[in-house]
């Protein structure tokens, strides 16, 4: 890994491979006299700030995986899988299907994780039958406690099934399609960036099928690139963002000038108040 000089020099950093979602990003002036976004620097696939985010979206997985199977008995969504039916007088599917594969879908993506992080670490191996909801929890604290070894992992093959309805989410680049009913199986190389990719989107997937519905703060100050009042400070699954975006023009507020602009918000806020109260 490469080391910082005693000048501070930061050489062999990269961009975090969140990119423009990155947690350190930031906003700099360009040469046209536009902002734009800069993901943070890092050594690692990822910055500390989005390593930190995967490991605590690991260490809450296992919670919303049991709170999934509490929603099997449910009606099934359109969002869910496409199901052969035998017919009009078909006996009704007893369970959500769509739940149901999306729960072994998070079982097969962290076991198969801990399987290559516990071969590249050197620990026991004790895969054998388990109950899902037990492989999950093993699994997400094996995960959680090698982070780092987990976003280092290099590329290498890797089995992964989707979901019939999902099939426009598999990658060009997968190869050995099988298809089995309502299944597709396929092979692609995955290392230590779609790893904590794959977490963080698990993670955001299931908080979406919990009905987590997130509560997003539109603020009332006008843009200050556009003059529009279109800014919105996005809420996700740990929280407020800690940014602001313009979605007319797309620019973006982060680190003094979010501070800056907050303070502008509570100003016009509390003057509209006034003004209503008298």
């Amino acid at each position: 890994m490469p080391t910082i000089d005693a000048q501070g020099s930061d050489e062999g950093q990269h961009d975090c491979a969140r990119g423009k979602h990155c947690a350190a990003r930031k906003t700099v002036l360009a040469d046209d006299g536009k902002y734009v976004t800069v993901p943070g620097p890092t050594y690692r696939a990822f910055c500390d700030l989005d390593t930190t985010k995967i490991r605590n979206c690991l260490l809450d997985l296992p919670r919303r995986f049991v709170e999934l199977g509490a929603h099997i008995g449910d009606k099934a969504t359109l969002d869910g899988p496409r199901v052969s039916g035998g017919g009009k007088f078909a006996p009704p599917i007893p369970i959500n299907t769509g739940v149901e594969a999306f729960q072994q879908q998070i079982e097969e993506v962290v076991t198969s994780w801990e399987e290559r992080v516990r071969d590249a670490a050197n620990l026991t191996d004790i895969s054998g039958n388990r109950r899902a909801g037990m492989a999950v929890k093993v699994a997400c604290q094996v995960l959680a406690g090698h982070v780092q070894a987990l976003i280092a992992l290099p590329a290498d093959s890797m089995y992964r099934t989707c979901d019939i309805s999902r099939a426009e989410h598999i990658p060009d680049e997968a190869v050995g399609y099988i298809h089995d009913g309502d299944w597709i199986g396929y092979n692609l190389d995955l290392g230590g960036v779609e790893a904590g990719t794959e977490i963080l989107n698990l993670h955001h997937r299931c908080m979406a099928r919990l009905g987590m519905t997130p509560q997003h703060h539109d603020l009332r100050t006008a843009c200050w690139e556009c003059e529009v009042p279109r800014l919105r400070r996005w809420d996700g699954t740990v929280g407020l963002a800690d940014s602001v975006e313009c979605r007319n023009c797309g620019a973006e507020y982060l680190g003094d000038r979010l501070a800056r602009l907050m303070v502008e918000e509570e100003t016009l806020v509390r003057n509209r108040q006034a003004q209503r109260a008298s």
